[in-house]
């Protein structure tokens, strides 16, 4: 069985880039205390919340899913960019 890193993988994302766990919160539109959760209690998350935290991080998501990062990385993470996920209540009329 392969293993997991994902609540490992977010925890060090939201530590070590420009988008932290309360950010990440308002992207996916969820509270900072599910976000909490998925990193501390190794919560289940669904496939549609785990692609947008790939979009969010512009990171592949079997790499989120199942490759340490730190290792990957080594401490020389990517500039993340922030992304703009757009919901209905964010859009303003021209």
């Amino acid at each position: 069985m392969q293993k997991v890193y994902f609540s490992k993988n977010l925890k060090y994302l939201t530590d070590n880039t420009i988008i932290t766990q309360s950010e990440l919160s308002r992207l996916l539109g969820i509270s900072r205390q599910a976000v909490h959760n998925l990193i501390v209690k190794d919560s289940d998350c669904r496939l549609s919340t785990i692609m947008k935290i790939s979009d969010v991080y512009d990171i592949d998501p079997s790499d989120l899913m199942f490759v340490d990062l730190e290792l990957k990385y080594n401490g020389k993470l990517p500039v993340y960019k922030k992304t703009t996920i757009i919901k209905k209540e964010d859009k303003v009329d021209a």
